[in-house]
Order: structure tokens, then sequence, then C-alpha cells
């Protein structure tokens, strides 16, 4: 018999139950929906970590390409090896060796712009949480280009720096130029004069100190791309300093002392092309043999010029930590000033009747140094190396100590010379740039004695990758001139796609002053010492975006200074030029 209550809950929990079954069918399913919605939750939040530590990752590769780019692009255009092996062991230190538990592959190759490197670094990168879909690595590469713009040579695209009297001439028309420590900066020599005097004070100067005075010296390149047949020879043109004056007219041998008598035995005896050689006929080309040193001091020393060879070595960007060259020791050529001998008339007659005549015994008399070619460096063929060769030349050292500055030398004039490289005699002869060049690095001291009308001096070698860019040309004290006359910056002669001038040239000088310039020709008239006098010019020429020039002509590149003065003109101008192209020597360019 039912109770009133089954009666009523009979019903009741029939219609429960149900609801309670789906209840729990339910609950079930949002528990799968949960751990799905968990699951994908937890993926995307490891996707988002693995993709912070991609990008973090993919940072710490591009810095290792740059590091490995900027360090390996100084060894070009020359030694792509070098570069390879520098470039791969940064790349290394920074933390991507070649191979290892990250498989990394590191490739350097040369763009067609030899002075660019590319690095371009290949590694895996591990996963944090992918791998439990089976991702347990991604592979990643970044690379990096790097540019190094070496310092522009200057003054010689050939095998001759400088006027060459004797053998196959150039046509540089001036001279190579080093003074002693006490010469005034204002005549000329913006780097190796210690003192300041003129009035205004030159450029660079602080009370009577040269703020720019380089204790190094000045640096040559002979610049080695292959071998010719012979051994690799370096030589100087009247090294010795005579203190004879600019125009050559004092203290130089009579005609009596060169062809005899009155007790004189005559030059000619000795030397057989003495009445040439040793004229005093004031300047060339009247007097081709004549280099015009000058500026000696009655209260100074003679200037002793010493000149050091080195090697090629893996640090193009350092020319002094290069090795010596073991078969050339540094060599002192000592000075000689008339006026402090007893009888300054006969002093330079007396020095080269005196003088021992002997290529071969391994010292430099006056009579084999002036005026004439002296051989100090013959390195043999087999020894010679490819690569850029460092001369040093220096006027505060001494024959003691040759390769160590000493501050207490205390000389004053200017050497005027001439430098020459080559293979064998013939090479030496010749004017030839195929087997091996001659050129100033960056800086320039020069002395210009060739009078009047158009003269054009190579400047430096500019290379169809620098379109786009600025040259910034200094010229030091220039304008030396009995007459005022005018600078031009001329393009190579064999430039491509008609280019005859440059133009947009800025031209400045450091006291402000106003000019005459011509931007439309890069032209700067009324030249003359008395404007321009210890004062630095600057002058910024754009390189055309279409510049372009034949790179395999020894002379297709170079960039040339034009000096017109009057063809009455009187010319003894010591200048100092330096070039550079604008902008960061070592730069990331991709």
């Amino acid at each position: 018999m039912l109770t009133r209550r089954d009666e009523r809950s009979g019903p009741i929990r029939r219609r429960v139950t149900p609801w309670r079954e789906r209840n729990r069918r339910e609950r079930g399913i949002a528990m799968v929906w949960f751990a799905l919605t968990l699951l994908t939750m937890v993926l995307f939040a490891g996707f988002a970590v693995d993709v912070s530590n991609w990008y973090f990752q993919a940072e710490r590769i591009q810095r290792a390409a740059d590091a490995g780019a900027h360090s390996g692009v100084i060894f070009l255009p020359a030694d792509l090896p070098q570069a390879s092996t520098v470039a791969t062991g940064t790349v290394a230190k920074n933390g991507y060796p070649v191979g290892g538990p990250r498989n990394t592959t590191v490739a350097v190759t040369q763009e067609p712009n030899p002075n660019r490197l590319r690095v371009k670094v290949t590694t895996d990168v591990p996963t944090f949480f992918l791998g439990l879909i089976g991702m347990d690595d991604v592979r990643m590469t970044r690379e990096a280009v790097a540019e190094y713009v070496a310092p522009v040579p200057m003054g010689s695209p050939q095998n001759k720096l400088g006027n060459d009297p004797d053998a196959v001439d150039p046509g540089t028309q001036l001279w190579v130029n080093i003074s002693g420590p006490q010469t005034a900066k204002q005549q000329g020599d913006q780097y190796q004069s210690k003192v300041c005097g003129g009035s205004p004070r030159e450029y660079g100067c602080t009370g009577s100190t040269n703020d720019q005075y380089e204790t190094a010296g000045y640096l040559y390149a002979m610049d080695v791309t292959s071998k010719g047949t012979g051994d690799l020879m370096f030589d100087v043109y009247d090294g010795v300093w005579t203190s004879n004056n600019l125009s050559c007219s004092q203290y130089m041998p009579t005609s009596v002392q060169i062809n005899g008598g009155s007790g004189y035995t005559a030059l000619t005896t000795k030397y057989p092309d003495a009445a040439a050689r040793y004229s005093s006929a004031t300047t060339a080309p009247a007097n081709k043999y004549c280099t015009g040193d000058g500026h000696g001091s009655s209260s100074y020393g003679q200037v002793n010029t010493t000149f050091r060879f080195l090697q090629p070595d893996s640090t193009p960007w350092n020319d002094t930590d290069n090795p010596p060259v073991t078969q050339c020791p540094p060599v002192t050529i000592n000075g000689f000033d008339p006026t402090k001998t007893s009888n300054s008339g006969r002093a330079i007659y007396d020095a080269l009747m005196g003088s021992t005549i002997n290529p071969n015994d391994g010292v430099l008399t006056y009579g084999e140094t002036f005026r004439r070619w002296a051989t100090l460096c013959k390195i043999p063929n087999g020894s010679v190396q490819t690569g850029k060769y460092i001369v040093q030349v220096r006027t505060n050292v001494t024959a003691a100590n040759p390769t160590t500055y000493n501050p207490s030398v205390s000389t004053a004039g200017h050497n005027h010379m001439a430098f020459r490289t080559g293979f064998g005699t013939a090479g030496v002869n010749a004017v030839n740039g195929s087997n091996v060049t001659v050129s100033a690095l960056g800086r320039l001291p020069i002395y210009a004695n060739a009078n009047g009308a158009d003269t054009r001096f190579y400047l430096a070698k500019v290379l169809p990758y620098d379109a786009g860019r600025t040259l910034r040309i200094n010229l030091f004290d220039m304008g030396e001139s009995s007459q005022p006359g005018s600078l031009q910056v001329l393009p190579p002669a064999e430039a491509y796609n008609g280019l005859t001038t440059f133009s947009g040239c800025a031209i400045s000088r450091d006291d402000g002053a106003g000019l005459s310039v011509n931007a439309s020709t890069c032209t700067l008239s009324n030249v003359s010492s008395s404007s321009y006098n210890g004062r630095l010019l600057t002058i910024d020429v754009p390189i055309p975006t279409t510049y372009d020039c034949d790179e395999d002509s020894p002379t297709g590149c170079w960039i040339k200074i034009k000096a017109a003065y009057p063809s009455s003109a009187t010319v003894t101008d010591a200048t100092t030029w330096s070039a550079a192209i604008l902008g960061n020597p070592i730069r990331i360019v991709e």
C-alpha cells in the first residue's frame, strides 16, 4: 500500500533523475572543452615564449654576423682568406662556432665592391614548448655586409714619386718633402715642423707649438701586386739635405771647380756629368737636378733623414706595427750645411771630391747621395712578398736609435727628394705601375719648383665604388709663387660617362676668409702666398653617382690638382696635402 509520501515522491523522482543524469553528462563535456582550451592556451603561451626566444636569438646571431664582418673587412681587398679566418673566429667568440651542437655554418664572401665583406651565419635555435609537438629547433640565418674605406693613395699611380732627372721622368713635377723639427710650420710642412711662428698663427697651433706634430713621421706604401724580374729595389734621389736655398743658387761648385784650374782638380775627373748635375742654375726645368733644400738655420743642426722599411703584415689598419724588412736595416743620411764649414764657397766641392763612390760597400757617402739616386733597400726576389711594404721617413730619430722618437733632436730645414721602386735596374729606371707602385699614405708633403704655366699633379686615387661619396682634400700653405695662380680639382683623364670636370665643390679656408671660388668647375682663383701662408684650405668634392673609371689602367682612377700660374711666375711651394673619403672607415652597410 502506497503512502501519501510515496505517492508524492515517485513521479517527482522520476522527473528529477533524468535532469541529474543530463547535468552529469554536461559536466563531462565541459571538462573536455576546458582541457582542450587549456591545452590550446598552453600551446599559444609556449608559442609566444618560443617566438620571443627566436627574436632574442636572431638578434644575437645578427650581432655575431656584424662583429664578424667588422673584424674581417679590414683585410680587404687583398687578403680574403685572412678576412674569412678572422671573421669566422669572431663569430665563434660571439657564441657560434662552426659545427657543434647547433650545426652552425659561417659563409664569408667578398662583394663586387672589393672593399666589402659579407658574413652569413646559419644555426639551429632550440625551442622550449614547441618541442611538445615535434618542433625541436628552428633553422635561422642572419647576415651582414661591412665596408672598409682604406687610406687614399696619394701622389703617384706609378713606381716613382717625384721627379726622375736621370731615367724616364714620370712628369709629376714635384719633390717629396720633410722638415727638421725646428723648422717653422709656416714654411709648409704641416706634420713634421714642431714650431709655429707665423702672424697670424698658422692653422693647428697653440702659441708656438704645432698641435699637429706627428712623431711617427711620414709613411709611404711600396705596394707589390706581382713579382718582376730581379731584386725589389727602393731608391732615393738626393736623400742628403744640403742647405743651398730653395733655388739651388748658393754654395754650388763654380765653373772653375767643375772644370779645373786655379788649384782645383776638375770635378769632371771624378764625375763626368758634373757640369750639368752640379750646375748652380736657379730652378727646374733650367736645372732638372735642383731639389731646392732650404730653410736651414745657424741656430740648429743639419737635417738628418732616416728611412725604415717594414714588411707587409696582417694588420693593414696599422702601418707602424709591421715587422722590419730583415734585408734592409734603417738608413740615416746625415745632412750637410756648407755654412758650418771653414769655407762655405768650396764646401760642396770638397765634400764631393772627398767621397768614396762604391755602391757595394754598404756606406752611403755625400757623393753617392747628393743629386743622385742611391739604393737604400734591396730585397732578394725570392724573399719578396706581395702586399704593402711601408717606408717610414723621419727626421726626429738618431742613427743610434732609428726606431724611437727623440724629442731632443733639434734640426731645421727642408729636405726635398724623390722615390722610385722596381724589380732590377730596368724596373726602377722605367715608369711602370704593373708590378709595384709607391705612394703616400693619407698625407703627402711636397715641394714644387716647376715654374709657371699649367702644372698637373696626381693627387689621390678614387675608385668607382666611391661614387656618391665626398672626397675631402686638405691643402696646407699653398701658393708660394711670385705671382697669384689658380687651383682646380680634375677628374681622371680616363673617367667614363663624359666626366670632364667636378661640380658642386665646397671650398673653404680655416679662418673663414672669402675666396674666389667657381664651384661649378671646382676652381679656386687668386692663390698666393700672402693669402694662404700657414692656412688650411679644405675642398669637398662630391663624387657623382655615375662616376666610373678604368681600374685596370695605372692612372685610370687618379684625380689631379691643376696649378696654373703665369708663365713668368717663379714657384717655390712647399705644401702638405691630405685626402680622405668622408665617413666611418669601417662600417656596416647591410
